[in-house]
């Protein structure tokens, strides 16, 4: 699957323009596939598991964990998951909701819902938004030039003997140096991101 265009507002609205769950909001149904890419700021679980999290227009908003609760056997290991603050959250379909008696007309904010069925479809990546989005794009790119790859450092083209990066398996080095180089000069913060980008977008 290729990786999406992590620019585009339609594959990646911000929170405003996400759909209410209920059926009786009157709105324009968003293009499918279209995900909500937003950074952790903080856990702030009380009854239920819950995150703050910023899109990309700055503004803060809630997802919950609506069928779970917030501590118990039943809970979620949200660290454990990765859902932690400074990581980006990626949740395909997001949808939002409001308290019992509230609704899309009485013009509130809302929050973000995860059922329990959906709590699958959630994925972190362990870096901010921008990083994220910065990663996807040079990722993007390099996928469709469709040339012949050479060594990440220092740009030189074999035809074999260059050595894949173990952790994201994406990058390539004709040497240790040019391995080390690329390490300090970026890759050791870029590795798991696109380790995490490929696992969503594979």
């Amino acid at each position: 699957m290729p990786l999406p265009d992590f620019t585009s507002p339609q594959t990646f609205p911000p929170f405003s323009a996400l759909p209410f769950a209920s059926s009786s909001a009157q709105e324009q149904p968003l293009n499918q596939p279209y995900y909500l890419l937003a950074q952790i700021t903080q856990n702030m679980t009380l009854t239920k598991p819950t995150l703050i999290l910023t899109d990309s227009t700055s503004a803060s908003f809630a997802l919950v964990f609506d069928s779970r609760p917030g501590a118990g056997p039943e809970t979620l290991d949200l660290k454990g998951m990765g859902l932690k603050p400074g990581s980006t959250l990626v949740l395909e379909g997001a949808k939002k909701g409001l308290p019992p008696s509230a609704s899309p007309e009485d013009g509130k904010q809302g929050h973000v819902v995860v059922s329990r069925e959906e709590e699958g479809r959630v994925k972190a990546i362990p870096a901010g938004r921008e990083k994220v989005v910065k990663v996807g794009e040079w990722l993007r790119k390099r996928d469709g030039e469709g040339k012949k790859r050479g060594c990440e450092s220092c740009g030189r083209e074999e035809e074999q003997g260059l050595k894949r990066c173990t952790g994201c398996g994406e990058v390539e080095y004709c040497s240790k140096e040019c391995q080390v180089k690329g390490w300090n000069d970026g890759h050791k913060a870029d590795c798991k991101v696109i380790k995490a980008l490929r696992a969503i977008w594979p």
